[in-house]
């Protein structure tokens, strides 16, 4: 008796589709369905399975595209629009595109077993050769607001100087004329102080140091900034120099995990699409973070991706669905397609009825599934596969080394500040005193020399008899 019951629900099965047309909803999106040269003829990798499905099953179907392009999505009042609406309101017999099966499509319409399996990578330019720079690279270990911020606190400190020597009563400029035996009344005038602080910079040494509290101060804090960053620049120098490779093409990353720790590629998806916001990876969710930080990352189709992408020229990459980016890249060798498979999905045909979909699902072993994928996704570009490629000794990854930022130097910078707040303290407190003694002493009392350059104090008074006798 089950015998028989399994042969007539069978029967059943086999009968459902035998002689009938069906109605099949799609999508226009290369290589799943493209038009052909004549009106209402289709191609693509979606026609290839229906032809192989219709010749197992004996039925003939007609293809509608979807006019607003929409996969599915539900609604608040639990209304379905694009190929599911149409499948869920039995205008339409089949969804057959690269259609995900999802939990939430599962639960109002039955699938096939899958046609494509998919996942989320990333489209970048194909490494170049990277020009040669020559002495370039003697800027590199430094970004451009940090050579900024150095040439801007040169000149503040060499400012300060001067400043400090020219009103503190302690400093060389006080020194009189016939003590300078050594020349350093003028060791920090606005010139010779710009000039120390160039020699100090370069680590050449100088000819005098500052007399004053508030001008040692100042310099000791300058000497411990200039230590600290020569040896930063020193040490990133060297990073750069033994990571040139200038005769090699230099790929930028080669994971989802290298691409987030480097920034000097922009990276972004399509700004409807927020997979990686929802992935337990916290990498992943990083990603989606910077990559929507700037709304010129993100771009609305797969297209504009992918312009964007050889446009850039190395300088932006762009996250797609794996079959897509495979696409772009198997017909224009300027980009290829990196990154792990991530976020994996399944593409079937969509059925309004069970019934239907079991029965196409029972003879989805006849159709060359793999042979359509080398059909429609060929390899233009390269013989060898990817990771070949990738792994060959003309290409190599990017260097981890960076231009290292104010934030990396920040605790030189506030070490320079305090030596700045400090100096310009004692400086004050230096004067301050200095008048107040001043004024306790009373009036400073004429000094002269006489023919042996030795000092004697007098009044005018006193000094003019010795005026009469010679």
């Amino acid at each position: 008796m089950r015998a028989v019951l399994c042969v007539c629900l069978c029967l059943d099965i086999a009968i459902f589709t035998w002689g009938k047309e069906l109605k099949v909803t799609s999508i226009l999106r290369p290589p799943f369905l493209m038009k052909t040269g004549s009106p209402g003829q289709y191609e693509g990798y979606t026609v290839d399975v229906l032809d192989a499905l219709a010749e197992a099953n004996n039925f003939t179907y007609s293809i509608t595209p979807e006019q607003d392009g929409v996969y599915g999505v539900k609604d608040d009042k639990g209304n379905w629009n694009g190929m599911m609406g149409q499948l869920v309101s039995k205008k339409a017999d089949l969804a057959a595109a690269d259609l995900t099966v999802t939990d939430a499509r599962k639960m109002d319409v039955s699938f096939t077993s899958p046609v494509f399996h998919s996942s989320n990578r990333i489209l970048v330019w194909r490494p170049q050769v990277p020009p040669h720079n020559g002495l370039v690279v003697l800027f590199q270990p430094f970004s451009g607001d940090v050579w900024v911020m150095l040439m801007v606190v040169c000149m503040i400190v060499g400012i300060l100087l001067a400043i400090i020597n020219r009103y503190s009563p302690s400093e060389w400029s006080k020194i009189p004329e016939p003590e300078d035996k050594t020349n350093s009344r003028d060791s920090f005038t606005v010139n010779n102080a710009l000039f120390f602080v160039h020699t100090t910079v370069c680590w050449q040494g100088f000819k005098e140091a500052p007399r004053s509290p508030g001008g040692r101060f100042l310099t000791s804090m300058w000497m411990s900034f200039v230590l600290f960053m020569i040896t930063a620049y020193i040490a990133n120098l060297a990073s750069f120099l033994i990571a040139r490779t200038p005769d090699k093409p230099i790929l930028p990353f080669k994971t989802f995990h290298q691409m987030e720790l480097q920034s000097d590629v922009a990276y972004g998806t399509k700004s409807w699409d927020n997979f990686l916001q929802r992935s337990n990876d916290p990498v992943l969710n990083r990603l989606h973070f910077i990559s929507r930080s700037d709304p010129d990352n993100l771009f609305e189709t797969d297209e504009e991706g992918f312009e964007r992408v050889k446009s850039y020229q190395g300088k932006f990459a762009a996250i797609m669905e794996g079959h897509v980016a495979d696409y772009f890249a198997g017909r224009d060798c300027s980009v290829m397609v990196v990154g792990e498979r991530i976020d994996p999905t399944e593409q079937a045909i969509g059925c309004s009825d069970a019934t239907l979909c079991s029965e196409l699902s029972s003879s989805m072993n006849k159709v060359p599934l793999k042979d359509l994928r080398q059909k429609w996704w060929p390899n233009n570009c390269n013989s060898e596969p990817l990771s070949e490629f990738l792994n060959k000794p003309e290409v190599t990854l990017l260097t981890p080394a960076r231009p290292l930022n104010t934030i990396d130097l920040s605790i030189a910078f506030i070490l320079l500040l305090l030596g700045i707040i400090v100096g310009v303290i004692m400086l004050l407190v230096e004067v301050y005193l200095a008048r107040k003694k001043a004024k306790k002493e009373g009036p400073i009392k004429l000094k002269t020399t006489n023919g042996d350059n030795a000092l004697t104090e007098g009044t005018e008074e006193e000094k003019a008899p010795i005026a009469e006798e010679c």
